[in-house]
């Protein structure tokens, strides 16, 4: 490598996956950029949206590196362009869903001195949301919600996330068809590395989806984590999966009642949000027995 690639490459690549997020991707592209306090970092927005967001972007952030995807692209394949055309040593992950904490950027660098190959943090809900996104919320990022303490962990959303370019290198076979995060995290821990969850990073999960949105959304994504599942399962293990799809809304539920009750914390957003969080995983949960059936290309 010449020395004038060496001062241009980037310590840390910020990849954020766009969709539809008109009314919070100013929020989250301002908040990253205002923390970079003359850190070279280079920020790639990966934008596949149909509500006007792409316009925001090429307009308000003309200097950021934008790439329009293909509009039937899911989140993590978003990710998997993102990460692909980006370089720093360093790359955190998030969604324009999310506005980042003041001192996100900061905490990333410092938790990547240890010894981690990712580091997942925190991710709050906001307070003004409607209940489709406290839904949503409560679906998705229940395990994030603080208080936590610091522990080594071997899962967290790839939506407040972040790793060393070396070791994301060392299991790039799994990112042929996206970021998947529990599969790309699953071969990490194969070879040896450890993952961290930590409450220092923090991000604030805003108005995201739609109800029909989510409903799709959730069938698709349960529908590519149940066909790629498949694929390590022989047939009688895979059956046994099969038969059992119809108990996994109840077991994610009972997960998240035990979260929220735990941490004794938007107790009341969650029974009136409770309804709609049903609906959801009963859709992934459709989608997941769908692709044990079909299974993901080999």
């Amino acid at each position: 490598m010449s020395n004038s690639e060496t001062l241009s490459k980037p310590k840390l690549s910020v990849v954020i996956a766009s969709q539809n997020a008109l009314k919070s991707v100013s929020d989250c592209l301002n908040t990253v950029k205002e923390q970079l306090n003359g850190e070279s970092v280079e920020i790639v927005v990966v934008d596949n949206s149909t509500d006007g967001t792409s316009d925001i972007i090429k307009r308000e952030f003309p200097q950021i590196k934008h790439i329009q995807a293909e509009k039937e692209k899911l989140i993590p394949e978003l990710w998997g362009i993102g990460v692909n055309n980006s370089a720093g040593d360093f790359v955190a992950l998030t969604t324009s869903h999310f506005v980042p904490s003041k001192n996100w950027v900061e905490e990333i660098l410092k938790a990547h001195t240890g010894p981690h190959a990712g580091v997942g943090g925190a991710i709050e809900n906001d307070e003004k949301a409607g209940l489709v996104s406290w839904a949503v919320y409560f679906c998705r990022y229940s395990p994030y919600m603080l208080p936590f303490i610091e522990m080594k962990v071997n899962d967290f959303a790839a939506d407040n996330a972040s790793y060393k370019r070396g070791d994301l290198e060392k299991v790039k076979h799994a990112m042929e068809d996206g970021f998947w995060e529990s599969f790309i995290h699953s071969e990490m821990l194969k070879k040896g590395m450890s993952l961290l969850k930590t409450p220092n990073i923090i991000v604030y999960h805003q108005q995201s989806f739609t109800f029909a949105g989510f409903i799709i959304q959730r069938f698709w994504h349960g529908r590519e984590f149940g066909s790629k599942r498949a694929l390590s399962l022989g047939v009688p293990k895979r059956i046994v999966f099969i038969l059992l799809s119809p108990l996994i809304p109840f077991l994610y539920l009972f997960r998240i009642t035990r979260r929220v009750l735990d941490k004794k914390k938007h107790i009341s957003k969650y029974i009136l949000s409770l309804p709609i969080l049903i609906l959801f995983l009963v859709s992934w949960a459709t989608g997941e027995f769908s692709g044990y059936l079909r299974r993901a290309r080999g």
